[in-house]
Parts: structure tokens; sequence; C-alpha cells
């Protein structure tokens, strides 16, 4: 009986870190290099190093989200009324953009994330 139970136990606990993520961050000051997280929501990406580029994509707001990690933190500043950070990120997994290309993962990105954009499974 002890057995069954334990092996009950262990199941559950395996079946758990299937579904385990990181958390939700609001706080944008713990954002480290090489943090990695999923952004929700459009974000535009410049495939510069230079705040001052064009913008080349631009992401969808869906459920899979951009998955990135931070590669540098450039500066804070001030974006259509809306303060934040500039970060150089690496693509983390595949997505589509508003132009309806598929971007391959490990690409690199200059993005400008608002402070008042949460972070989805953020790992530091």
């Amino acid at each position: 009986m002890k057995r069954i139970f334990a092996l009950l136990f262990y199941s559950l606990l395996f079946s758990l870190s299937l579904y385990a993520h990181g958390y939700t961050l609001t706080d944008h000051s713990k954002i480290k290099e090489l943090s990695s997280f999923r952004i929700m929501g459009e974000i535009d990406l410049r495939t510069e190093k230079d705040i001052s580029s064009e913008v080349k994509y631009r992401t969808l707001n869906h459920e899979g989200g951009m998955k990135v990690k931070v590669l540098e933190i450039l500066k804070k500043d001030v974006q259509n009324d809306k303060t934040g950070k500039w970060l150089y990120v690496l693509l983390t997994a595949p997505m589509w953009v508003d132009n309806g290309e598929w971007i391959q993962e490990y690409q690199k990105f200059l993005i400008f994330l608002p402070d008042d954009m949460p972070l989805f499974d953020f790992e530091e």
C-alpha cells in the first residue's frame, strides 16, 4: 500500500513539474542580463542595435507571446508617453509577426519594454 501511495505521489509531482513555469513579473527592476521571459502584446522589433533605427517587425498579441533572453539593458527612456527600458534581446522561440512572416528563434532584436507591461514565465 505504501508503494502505491508513493508511486501516486511521485506521479503527481512529475505531472505538476511538466506544467510549471516561471512567475509573472510586474517589477521590471528585477530584469538583468540573461533574464528570460515571455512578452504578451505588441512590441516593435528593430534588427539594428540603434534606437533610431527602422522598426522591422511588430509582434502579434497572441497566446504564445514573444519568448526572449536579455542580452543587454541599454537605457531607460520614454516612448509614446510610456516609460520603459530599451533591451537588446535574443528570441528563444519562433513566432509570427504582423506582416505574416514566421521569425525563427535565435535572432537578436532591440525592443522598448514599457514599465507597465507584465512579463510571464520570468526567470533570472
